[in-house]
């Protein structure tokens, strides 16, 4: 049987910048910049101003890593948790349809790239690595649709990402970097549907808790430690803990030719990907109409999602997560909210009755989509389709039809849009000047930089 953790290893310890081809970093660029974007546009959520708060105050551990936007330099672990923790926040940042690995690959490898003063193409591959090592752990593991529902492990096999990046930068090669895969196994946390179900907000911190569990995983292991060999092996059973299913093949097919960061979709808005298309289809029918949102009767959207398509509470909701899950409540931001950015999410408007009552007027329709049956689709490219349509007051119908929403790798960003989607989301918090600086570093400027320990200033709003 194949030895499928030493053959993740080498690959990863191989990789080489020269290797990647030139569309492959030019996605890992949009995907760097799109996620610090969201992760910036965080900042004024309080529960984004309370992650940088513990991270400034949980111990000293040295100046070595720039938090992103707020740029208060603090330990390399510390940073990852509060900028880990920030990319997600908003639900902005990527989707691989298994999770967010850009929550954490991203803010880890800016972080120790600083620390380490690595270069800009150090950065890139280890991205572009990072990500393949996670989205084929992660599309191998999938559970059945029974399992799914008992308790999704999204969370699980978060860590492989920040964790391969960093155990790239660092220098971690071979054995070792099985090893360091074998560390990170074992930091799981177990699948429990509570998280899910009870839309808690501190969803959005495990993703900066297992960032900062991966560095630290990173570290150790490259200062040594026995055995751990083959984690994800068959009789050793990574997957039984988060699983009940293994489709082998996706460890190592097309390895080192199919790059896993081209079927990013990275998100067109501040919500829920299973919202991104029912964002795309209103913002659609408002822009060729000219709809007038208090004379809408009623908006109906299927095919029918749970836990996302349900009419919106009288009472309001009670997490901001509830609320980016909520068809319904996307739909009335959308309509009659502030502009998207900084603000979208502020809790006010989680109880807010104009808003609520907007959202009483949307109603999921049609036959259920679960969203563990669609994995499949997921893991063949695709995507399911939705269609909307909008009745006003006075009898006038529009209707909209989408399968790929903007993002969606059959329906990608180009450079351009992408910088527009980062000033977007930035523009309440930084100057246009720091804007253009950013988006330059980024795009334009990386694979040129010999020392990324200066990409701090441009991380600071």
């Amino acid at each position: 049987m194949k030895k499928y953790t030493q053959i993740i290893a080498d690959y990863l310890s191989e990789l080489k910048y020269e290797n990647i081809p030139e569309e492959v970093i030019e996605r890992a660029k949009l995907v760097t910049l799109h996620t610090i974007g969201a992760a910036i546009a965080a900042m004024k959520t309080q529960a984004g101003k309370n992650i940088i708060d513990v991270a400034r105050n949980l111990g000293s551990g040295g100046r070595e890593a720039t938090i992103i936007g707020d740029g208060s330099i603090v330990s390399l672990g510390n940073a990852v948790l509060a900028s880990g923790t920030l990319a997600d926040l908003l639900d902005w940042e990527d989707c691989s349809f298994t999770g967010h690995p850009s929550a954490g690959a991203v803010p880890t490898g800016l972080a120790v790239a600083e620390a380490y003063h690595k270069s800009g193409k150090d950065y890139l591959t280890a991205l572009v690595g990072g990500y393949d090592v996670y989205q084929r752990i992660a599309m191998a593991v999938q559970p059945s649709p029974k399992r799914f529902e008992q308790g999704w492990g999204l969370h699980c096999w978060q860590i492989f990402a920040p964790a391969s990046v960093a155990g790239k930068l660092i220098g971690i090669k071979g054995e070792k970097m099985n090893q360091l895969l074998g560390t990170a196994g074992h930091m799981t946390p177990i699948a429990i549907d509570l998280i899910h179900s009870s839309f808690s907000d501190f969803y959005h911190y495990t993703h900066g808790l297992t960032a900062q569990s991966a560095v630290e995983c990173a570290l150790i292991t490259e200062k040594g430690i026995s055995t751990l060999m083959g984690i994800l092996e068959e009789d050793t059973g990574y997957y039984f803990g988060v699983s009940d299913q293994c489709d082998w093949d996706w460890f190592d097919k097309e390895l080192g030719s199919r790059y896993m960061i081209m079927d990013l979709m990275l998100k067109n808005w501040p919500v829920n990907m299973w919202i991104q298309t029912p964002m795309d289809m209103i913002h659609s029918i408002m822009t060729k109409n000219d709809v007038d949102p208090d004379k809408i009767k009623l908006i109906e959207i299927s095919p029918f999602i749970p836990n996302r398509s349900e009419d919106s509470p009288a009472e309001g909701y009670d997490s901001m997560v509830a609320a980016q899950f909520s068809i319904p409540f996307c739909m009335a931001m959308y309509l009659k909210g502030p502009k998207v950015g900084t603000a979208w999410l502020e809790e006010k408007y989680l109880k807010d009755p104009e808003i609520l009552k907007m959202a009483s007027k949307v109603k999921g329709i049609g036959e259920k989509s679960l969203i563990s049956s669609n994995f499949a689709k997921f893991q063949e490219g695709s995507y399911p389709s939705y269609a909307m349509r909008v009745t006003m007051e006075d009898g006038t119908v529009y209707e909209e039809a989408i399968q790929f929403p903007k993002g969606h790798p059959q329906n990608p960003y180009t450079r351009q849009e992408c910088i527009d989607c980062f000033k977007l989301a930035t523009g309440d918090l930084m100057s246009q000047e720091k804007q253009d600086a950013l988006c330059d570093y980024i795009l334009n400027e990386l694979e040129h930089v010999e020392d990324m320990a200066e990409i701090g200033r441009y991380l600071t709003v």
